[in-house]
């Protein structure tokens, strides 16, 4: 379903979140504290046409107080999802080095020619492997990554297959078995770097906030007086909490990476290039 302006609200501040993190922070603070002043404004106005109640001013102020506490609730879900996929990414990317590593232990026990070729192949594949992990400057840079890795895979397995069909032993069998599983990570890892929260979380997140905080506003209003400076650092709070949100969810274009250090170590244990 299409919400027209909306759509081209959140496309905008999804591009932003691709390109720079400190204009996405500026631009929801600037939407929270209009949204502020709206209920604000609104609040008084209420009030001059008509003086509240005590029990109409607990009303809103427990309506408020509801608004607040779910967005707390998205504010908790939504990091506890892009904390979790972050995690997810650390570990595929430690659990790739070691199957790297084994692969590279492995390939000693194929013959003399197969071993320098697949070792060889090892390190650029390695070396690619860290280039992806640390993301490139644009799609088109990544795509070319990932063609690299899927044609260096092909190139091991046959080396590997021409080991096992010579001689099909469990040694051959092992390398076979190493070089499966770092492949199937390679693809864990695309997997892993390519899944987000869901957008539609990060809206609604987005929308409550704006409304909640609309809602203080105009709770402020009603009664007459509000704390401008505190109110700001509240604001401020929550943006940066949204914020810290969209960075996580973002593990190649924020501030908070995943280290390939477990890859480059993998890549320094194989020692100088021969």
């Amino acid at each position: 379903m299409s919400l027209g302006p909306l759509d081209l609200l959140f496309d905008f501040l999804r591009d932003l979140a691709d390109g720079n993190l400190h204009y996405l922070g500026l631009i929801i603070l600037a939407m929270m504290v209009a949204s502020l002043e709206a209920g604000f404004h609104i609040g008084r106005f209420a009030a001059t046409r008509r003086q509240p109640s005590d029990a109409e001013k607990s009303a809103v102020n427990f309506s408020t107080a509801g608004m607040v506490g779910l967005l707390a609730f998205l504010l908790g879900i939504s990091l506890s999802m892009a904390s979790g996929r972050f995690e997810q990414r650390r570990d595929s990317v430690l659990a790739e080095a070691n199957a790297i590593g084994t692969s590279w232990l492995r390939a000693e026990l194929a013959g003399a020619a197969e071993r320098d070729s697949l070792r060889r192949l090892l390190r650029e594949y390695t070396e690619v492997r860290i280039a992806a992990v640390r993301g490139g400057p644009d799609a088109a840079e990544e795509d070319r990554l990932n063609q690299r890795t899927n044609a260096l895979q092909t190139e091991m397995w046959r080396l590997a297959a021409g080991v096992a069909e010579r001689s099909p032993t469990p040694i051959s069998g092992l390398l076979l078995a190493s070089l499966n599983e770092t492949f199937d990570l390679a693809l864990t890892n695309r997997r892993n770097f390519t899944s987000h929260v869901p957008t539609y979380l990060i809206r609604l997140l987005l929308i409550v906030s704006i409304v909640a905080v609309g809602a203080v506003g105009y709770g402020f209003g009603i009664a007459g007086t509000r704390q401008f400076a505190v109110s700001l650092m509240l604001l401020a709070a929550w943006t940066l909490a949204i914020v810290l949100i969209v960075d996580v969810d973002r593990p190649q274009a924020g501030e908070v990476r995943v280290n390939p250090t477990p890859l480059i170590w993998t890549l320094q244990g194989f020692g100088p290039a021969r």
